[in-house]
């Protein structure tokens, strides 16, 4: 099973330690960074306030942030030169720190730690640049994928961290890899290299059609496996969950496109998916943006059961479900999700129609769809 993180390391210390916990933790501030120095909080905030809904969107909740402070930074629209940047860590810290060559480990744990510790004391833009420009020097994939995506529109030099991203995005490491292409989706949209990850790669399954239950995956999740008949995720579902779960060959799904445009085209295929097959009234699993595309599908005139949202980043008024068209609503999520950070969405709903059950796991977007999660927390008891 996948490690996943209980307790974040908060502030400095998050720099200074390794492990899982760490990492994560380290990733998850600069990100916050990131979203403060772009003003994401500001424009879901007004997006929401434009549709009279202003409270029903938490962008990062108070809670998590009681757990884990970040310094508080006001949007910049200028970006910081990197020749600065480079110079004044050079005088604190030697070049070394700026070259391309090797750094001990300890030493620059310790380095960016300090760093850390000078941004909580002392919180503008230029030391936030100089914590992202020195964490992409990091040992860590995750947090070098998290510096390059916070650093994006603050640095005067992007393209490399483009560079960076697109590297992240065959990562080994599932959380890795989707950090990396939100990421990249959110600056490249069009990148040849995201193309490629929204192909399809069918599992072919000998199951029955039912008629009641459907999982619907996420962005660039088309050909993986956990979603489709005899995937492990799916197959947990239908052994323990819903025995009715969709489970024939021509199960649905749609690009894993990262754009409004592709989740409509994915939301109305789904509508005209579940009229062919006569299965209206459906429940409705969907992961990431998939929640995102199953809400769609009520608003585009689909008739469902229950939707069942895991890790979906909410952005309001654009994404929700028509309730009328629903029976039931629930959200299934972990602490700061490091996924939907990069997305620039919000981390919570907080509509009175929706059922949020926050996980006690920390970072993880994909944790929501793992079948040990959903064992060792009950998970099905939150349906």
């Amino acid at each position: 099973m996948a490690e996943y993180v209980k307790q974040p390391i908060a502030g400095p210390e998050a720099f200074r330690q390794t492990g899982v916990a760490a990492v994560q933790s380290q990733a998850a501030l600069l990100l916050l960074l990131g979203r403060q120095l772009r003003g994401d909080d500001q424009v879901l905030a007004a997006r929401a306030v434009a549709a009279d809904m202003p409270r029903f969107v938490e962008a990062v909740p108070p809670d998590d942030l009681a757990q884990f402070p970040v310094p508080q930074l006001r949007p910049s629209v200028d970006r910081v030169g990197v020749a600065l940047v480079k110079t004044r860590l050079a005088e604190r810290y030697g070049w070394t720190i700026v070259r391309r060559t090797p750094i001990p480990q300890a030493e620059l744990s310790e380095t960016l730690g300090d760093l850390a510790q000078t941004l909580f004391e002392r919180s503008d833009a230029i030391t936030a640049a100089q914590l992202m420009e020195a964490s992409l020097r990091s040992a860590d994939e995750l947090t070098r994928v998290a510096a390059a995506a916070a650093y994006f529109e603050l640095s005067t030099r992007p393209r490399r961290l483009i560079n960076i991203l697109l590297r992240g995005t065959r990562s080994a490491d599932v959380l890795v890899r989707d950090v990396a292409a939100t990421a990249l989706a959110r600056v490249a949209q069009e990148h040849a290299r995201l193309r490629r990850m929204t192909r399809a790669n069918i599992v072919r399954s000998a199951g029955e059609a039912s008629h009641s239950a459907l999982l619907v995956h996420g962005t660039f999740a088309r050909g993986h496996e956990w979603w489709q008949p005899g995937g492990s995720f799916h197959s947990y579902l239908k052994s323990n969950v819903r025995s009715d779960l969709y489970s024939a060959n021509d199960r649905f799904d749609w690009s894993g496109g990262y754009s409004d445009a592709a989740r409509d085209l994915g939301a109305r295929d789904l509508r005209t998916w579940a009229e062919r097959h006569n299965l209206l009234g459906l429940d409705l699993f969907g992961h990431s943006h998939g929640a995102n595309v199953i809400m769609q599908s009520t608003k585009f005139g689909l008739r469902a059961g229950a939707l069942v949202l895991l890790s979906c980043p909410v952005h309001v008024p654009k994404y929700l479900p028509d309730f009328t068209r629903t029976t039931k609503v629930v959200s299934i999520r972990v602490h700061l999700d490091l996924v939907i950070l990069a997305d620039r969405g919000g981390q919570r709903f907080r509509h009175p129609q929706i059922n949020e059950n926050v996980l006690p796991i920390w970072f993880d977007h994909g944790a929501s769809h793992n079948p040990q999660v959903w064992r060792d927390h009950n998970v099905p008891d939150m349906l």
